[in-house]
């Protein structure tokens, strides 16, 4: 309730300052570059589980320019996402999104100018914004009905009317549900979530503000990106990252396949921000083959993970590496799905 009154107060004010209309700046006021204000800006997305229970996440980095032929371009950054609390965070990042795979939705558009005209002498129009989704390394068109909101001469609000629902089979997330359900013990997560969003641009005096504080913000975000972790954050990222299962091998090898080279970066990135411990790569198999065998290759495939990330950097002393073949299943090895399940790496933290 008290964040509901604040941004009705907010909404009031800035209506109250709104330039009067038939001015030249109001004629002219499509006719500018504007550029995202991430202070006054907002992208939720709302999830539910076990049916009933709704959860409301943010995205904290989201830039944004319009041209002034009305070119917009969005770009959320998946990493950025607080569930307020970093399990769940390291889980959406990972297991739902894997942004190590892919790191940002991008949204573009192409503005109607025309139907934006009445903000010369509104202050509130609806426009059918039509927009370019790409997420998950797949691209798809939507269309949303919007507000927008001129907020004096130099700044204008993008809003929602209703929220957006966002499958996640259209952006081929089921295998991230999927994930998430399991690393939850099997408590059901709804497939498909709605996002909403109040965008504030500016203009005019405000853009080389906003250019300068945009540089601010992706040197800091530059640093925390190489910041240490504590022990507690490293544990749960390695257990989050071992139910990835995008760690790849060639058939009855151990040579890594490239599509597994995006995780084994970021492994090497969090360990090398993680000096505190040590890591256990240990090797699994399904049950096709001989035990021997089995075993062989799962020893040679722990130690392929252990010498990729001493190659970007990892001391070897703080890696350890061991087979255990077919010994340690996760799950019954009666089904092509789950063998798969078994043919895993997994990163076991030690303390130091």
């Amino acid at each position: 309730m008290h964040t509901t009154v604040i941004r009705l107060l907010f909404a009031l004010a800035l209506i109250a300052g709104v330039m009067r209309p038939g001015s030249t700046q109001a004629q002219d006021f499509m006719s500018q570059e504007w550029v995202l204000n991430p202070s006054l800006s907002n992208v939720y997305m709302q999830s539910v589980k076990k049916n009933a229970i709704f959860e409301t996440h943010q995205f904290t980095a989201v830039e944004g320019t319009v041209t002034k032929d009305g070119e917009a371009k969005i770009k959320i950054e998946l990493n950025s996402l607080d569930t307020n609390h970093d399990l769940r965070n390291t889980r959406m990042r990972f297991l739902l999104f894997e942004t190590f795979k892919f790191p940002f939705a991008e949204i573009s558009a192409k503005l109607d100018k025309s139907a934006l005209a009445a903000l010369s002498t509104k202050t509130r129009v609806t426009y059918p914004l039509k927009f370019t989704l790409n997420m998950h390394g797949i691209t798809k068109e939507l269309e949303a009905p919007v507000w927008v909101t001129r907020i004096g001469s130099t700044s204008v609000s993008v809003a929602t009317v209703k929220p957006i629902i966002v499958t996640a089979k259209s952006f081929g997330l089921e295998a991230g549900i999927a994930k998430l359900r399991e690393a939850v013990k099997g408590i059901p997560i709804a497939a498909a979530s709605s996002v909403t969003f109040d965008l504030v641009f500016g203009t005019g005096e405000l853009k080389s503000e906003l250019v300068a504080a945009r540089a601010t913000r992706e040197k800091a975000r530059a640093q925390q990106a190489t910041s240490t972790f504590s022990a507690e954050a490293c544990e749960t990222r390695f257990n989050v990252i071992s139910k990835t299962g995008a760690i790849y091998f060639k058939t009855g090898s151990a040579v890594l396949d490239t599509a597994s080279t995006p995780l084994l970066n970021s492994v090497a990135d969090i360990t090398n921000r993680c000096p505190s411990i040590s890591i256990d790569i240990t090797g699994h198999t399904d049950n096709v083959g001989s035990k021997s065998a089995n075993q062989k290759l799962s020893e040679k495939r722990a130690k392929a993970v252990a010498d990729y990330l001493t190659g970007k950097g990892v001391a070897a002393g703080r890696i350890q590496s061991a087979g255990y073949g077919d010994a340690r299943p996760v799950v019954p090895n009666d089904t092509k799905e789950n063998k798969s399940k078994n043919r895993r790496i997994e990163f076991k933290v030690i303390k130091n």
